[in-house]
């Protein structure tokens, strides 16, 4: 099974159950990433730019970082020669140099599997929710 395909049937999975339910997912999916859109554009706005690592699991230990701050955690990293660590903050910095702009928010989600870097546009996430509702998922 692809990783797509994984992906897929897990936001299935939260669309599942009668309309009401459904609305209910969509409402709660919709909060979550408003917040981490807001939570985003505000620090950006004050700090430059970055990314907003959001921690599913423990939500208040997520925390927005600067690419002069990942730079001087990469120094660190290199220094002590983690090769696991330098590649990841190297794949962040490169990734907010590339996509950095007004239209969508970058997010580092940390999980089992390690950290996935996603770019998220309000408009284009909303009308993914109303798919996955509707049926339109798969």
């Amino acid at each position: 099974m692809t990783e797509f395909s994984k992906n897929a049937k897990k936001i299935q999975a939260l669309f599942q159950g009668s309309e009401a339910e459904r609305m209910l997912s969509a409402s709660v999916i919709r909060t979550i990433l408003s917040d981490m859109i807001r939570l985003y554009f505000e620090n950006r706005k004050a700090k430059g730019k970055g990314c907003l690592i959001f921690n599913p699991d423990k939500p208040e230990k997520s925390k927005y970082i600067t690419v002069k701050e990942l730079e001087q955690d990469l120094a660190i990293a290199q220094e002590a020669m983690d090769r696991d660590i330098t590649n990841m903050f190297e794949k962040i910095i490169k990734v907010i140099e590339k996509e950095d702009n007004d239209e969508q928010a970058i997010v580092s989600m940390v999980s089992d599997e390690g950290l996935h870097i996603h770019l998220i546009d309000a408009e284009e996430a909303n009308k993914r929710i109303d798919e996955a509702v509707n049926g339109l998922i798969l």
